[in-house]
């Protein structure tokens, strides 16, 4: 299957609002859709359930294993995890929840929720304003958005994040903006999850997009050689590089030397190409349509995985040096 998504109740576990997903799956809602709507649609609406881990051997009964508990669906009964009995799983209801509560407050609009991996992740996606244009750049747009995730499989805490979506590459390339630990809210699973503790720390740290803002256009200000995009992007993928082969040798370096070049989607914008926004825009390119075996896993790990870590890190190396 070339995607992620959740089909195990036979419907594709996403809505949207908008253009339709690349995929063609999923339910499209209306603007104004109630959060009990978007829940449904979104298929979330299962409740993640405990029960002991119980095994047997040939010389005994079946024996509870200590401290230690599985997760299962109340809708199908599908397992999701094998967890710590201090492991506690934040429910869809209050991921949908949450963004209903922004929505009643104002300036939020849900955009896109589903799950992922049989309902292992699931995410919800709110637009925070309009779309701002890179000063000089009148083509060039981003939209600010909120995310927010979290995982039934111990593999990712909760993470509610402000990010943004560059217009011109069909909504779907997303700009890291969790620069450091006070642009985002991370949740761990030993800790309970408190919606209005979390709305109050994402008003904090809500100055992030204008500070990607602010950002993004001293990058689009400031021109960049190919040879200083050559050391950027060794510099980028060092950390990531498997055996002795050198940097400048492998496929994402390549590829992204291309990006810069004029192969990245808005590279034909005037005053993009040869600017460090380019080489930016090389990396999410990369991260968010290429990188990986299918789109989906791409989005994993763009939204909150490696691909997000890389991001984080070209922003740091592009404007470390910028007063």
């Amino acid at each position: 299957m070339a995607h992620m998504i959740d089909t195990t109740t036979g419907t594709a576990a996403i809505a949207y609002v908008g253009q339709e997903p690349w995929h063609g799956l999923g339910q499209q809602l209306t603007e104004g859709a109630t959060i009990q709507e978007w829940t449904e649609q979104a298929g979330l609406s299962y409740t993640v359930l405990e029960s002991p881990v119980l095994f047997k051997t040939p010389a005994t009964e079946p024996q509870a294993w200590p401290n230690r508990k599985v997760l299962h669906r109340s809708d199908t009964g599908a397992p999701l995890a094998v967890v710590s009995d201090g492991y506690h799983a934040v429910q869809p209801s209050e991921i949908m929840g949450f963004f209903g509560k922004l929505a009643d407050i104002g300036g939020f609009t849900l955009e896109t929720a589903g799950a992922l991996s049989d309902g292992r992740r699931i995410w919800a996606l709110a637009k925070v304003g309009d779309e701002r244009e890179i000063a000089g750049l009148p083509r060039d747009r981003v939209k600010p958005y909120l995310l927010l995730g979290t995982s039934y499989d111990g593999t990712m805490a909760t993470i509610a994040k402000f990010t943004a979506i560059r217009v011109v590459c069909n909504n779907t390339i997303t700009l890291a903006l969790d620069r450091d630990a006070k642009a985002g809210v991370r949740v761990l699973h030993r800790e309970r999850f408190d919606a209005d503790k979390v709305r109050t720390e994402l008003g904090i740290v809500q100055d992030s997009y204008e500070r990607f803002m602010f950002d993004a256009r001293r990058l689009a200000g400031e021109s960049m050689s190919e040879t200083a995009c050559d050391q950027f992007v060794k510099d980028l993928m060092q950390p990531y590089q498997q055996g002795a082969k050198p940097v400048n040798e492998s496929r994402a370096y390549k590829r992204l030397m291309e990006l810069f070049r004029g192969a990245a989607i808005g590279s034909d914008i005037p005053g993009v190409a040869g600017t460090r926004w380019q080489a930016l825009n090389a990396v999410t390119q990369l991260i968010d349509h290429e990188r990986g075996r299918s789109a989906n896993t791409r989005l994993e790990s763009a939204w909150f995985g490696t691909g997000s870590t890389i991001k984080n890190r070209a922003l740091e190396l592009l404007t470390a040096d910028l007063s």
